[in-house]
């Protein structure tokens, strides 16, 4: 079995295409194939979503540490009771 991508298709084309799964007429045999490539389909998308959501916190966790002022050094209590 030889296994194709569609690769430069954006989240949007994805989606659309998964939408329009929902409007095939399904019949007998074509009920199952179409049911694995709308699951096939959906967990993709999932997955896509998912990873476009981590990418953003790590951007917005990246641009807040770099916009936050250095911070000072901590500056330890002195033990035990100065002499006068």
């Amino acid at each position: 079995m030889m296994i194709y991508s569609l690769d430069n298709l954006v989240l949007r084309e994805i989606k659309a295409l998964r939408k329009a799964l929902d409007y095939l007429p399904i019949t007998g045999i074509d009920a199952a194939f179409i049911a694995m490539l709308q699951h096939k389909i959906s967990s993709q998308t999932q997955e896509i979503e998912e990873y476009i959501k981590s990418e953003e916190i790590s951007k917005q966790e990246a641009l807040k540490s770099a916009t936050q002022p250095a911070s000072e050094p901590e500056l330890k209590p002195s033990q035990g009771k100065k002499k006068i």
